[in-house]
């Protein structure tokens, strides 16, 4: 039983680590577009269609002239205006609903993780997890115990916080193993012009 509560405490306190590392809005956006996939969300595909149609409609605008053409453009420009419109709005509601969705996991994720911790260390917290040797840790005895596990042992709430502060320690130098070596290549010069027709096309993405 001792085993399997050490190895349980360990196996938590790694997906934990795992979890922090990831990012819980990491998750949370993952959820989301698998949500959306999986249930075929009608304001998602709503608002990939017209992402469709204005890019379409864009890149006949830009074959008809102003000039020669100034009627077609004109009704060309404010169908794409109105387009535009529907974009947007579709747009804002479906970002209220995924930052009510985000959250709702979020919270649920966060309760899950904190909450199977909480609930383990409450439940077995006079449990011992395993002995140790007297005559090796003698000065530091009671502490190893606490807060209720007898004289001698490690208690769940110390080998907790051993487990936890370990996979941190190991999340940290996975971290800085996998940064690319050298600083950033710096900007190109001369793409301002690309900046700002990206920016003008940012808003679609």
């Amino acid at each position: 039983m001792f085993a399997f509560l050490a190895v349980s405490i360990l196996v938590l306190e790694v997906l934990a680590a795992a979890v922090d590392a990831i990012g819980y809005g990491a998750i949370a956006a993952a959820l989301w577009a698998t949500y959306c996939r999986a249930t075929g969300n009608r304001k998602a595909a709503e608002r990939l269609e017209l992402k469709s149609s204005i890019m379409a409609l864009r890149r006949d605008l830009r074959a008809v002239s102003s000039v020669d053409e100034f009627a077609r453009w004109a009704k060309m420009r404010r169908r794409l205006d109105a387009l535009s419109a529907s974009f947007e709005t579709v747009s804002s509601d479906l970002a209220v609903e995924r930052t009510a969705f985000e959250l709702y996991v979020n919270m649920v994720l966060r309760g899950v993780v904190y909450g199977l911790r909480a609930a383990v260390n409450m439940y077995n917290y006079r449990v011992p997890v395993f002995y140790v040797p007297a005559s090796w840790f003698y000065p530091v005895l009671w502490f190893l115990s606490l807060p209720a596990a007898p004289m001698g042992s490690v208690s769940v709430t110390v080998w907790a916080f051993a487990c936890n502060r370990v996979c941190r320690r190991g999340v940290a130098i996975f971290n800085r193993a996998m940064q690319p070596v050298g600083g950033d290549q710096g900007s190109v010069p001369g793409n301002s012009s690309q900046g700002s027709v990206a920016s003008n096309s940012a808003r679609l993405h």
